[in-house]
């Protein structure tokens, strides 16, 4: 449930209440986009694993002869723990 304001448009404030997200194109920098990309591929290769994090991976998927990727990862868990993903979290946009 949304409220009247000057930060959204109403067909903007519609969609959130009927969808539960919105989409900001552009809102974030194609840099700090690849920047992510990098270190979550990292992450999903294990590759780089940063204290407290948890990588959930797609079950069916576990005992296959697929390699750790970006693809057999369902979630990322505790990413406040890795300083680059977290840098998102922290934009001022």
């Amino acid at each position: 449930y949304t409220l009247d304001n000057n930060v959204l448009s109403l067909e903007k404030r519609k969609f959130y209440e009927e969808n539960g997200f919105l989409v900001i194109k552009n809102l974030v920098s194609d840099a700090d986009i690849e920047r992510f990309r990098v270190e979550f591929e990292k992450i999903c290769k294990k590759e780089s694993k940063p204290a407290g994090l948890v990588v959930m991976r797609d079950v069916s998927l576990a005992k296959s002869e697929y390699i750790p990727s970006e693809k057999t990862t369902v979630k990322v868990q505790n990413l406040h723990d890795d300083k680059e993903l977290f840098r998102y979290c922290t934009l001022s946009e």
